[in-house]
């Protein structure tokens, strides 16, 4: 019975490590789609169009740069969390072994 326990709990263990895993793709996923197309659309009518007055054309480049600059900002962010983090696997694997 102990085994069968100690299987319910990995699969449990597994489950929640999948879930965070989930969680954190689909943040970051969310993230690269609304910041870059947020970015450009603040900065061109709020920042460029507003506050500068440049024209159309010269305004639409400098928010695609900003847009541009924000995208390689939450890319690095998901790169440097991906590289870095060690999350809960470690410790799930403490737990599984401990209950062993």
């Amino acid at each position: 019975m102990s085994k069968s326990k100690n299987k319910q709990q990995v699969s449990k263990n597994e489950q929640r490590n999948e879930y965070r895993n989930f969680r954190v793709v689909f943040f970051y996923c969310i993230l690269i789609i609304l910041l870059p197309v947020s970015t450009f659309f603040a900065t061109k009518y709020v920042l460029f169009d507003g506050y500068f007055q440049l024209s159309s054309v010269s305004s639409n480049i400098y928010a695609a740069v900003a847009a541009v600059i924000a995208l390689h900002i939450a890319l690095g962010l998901y790169i440097y969390r991906a590289y870095f983090d060690s999350g809960p696997s470690d410790q799930s694997t403490k737990l599984a072994q401990k209950q062993d």
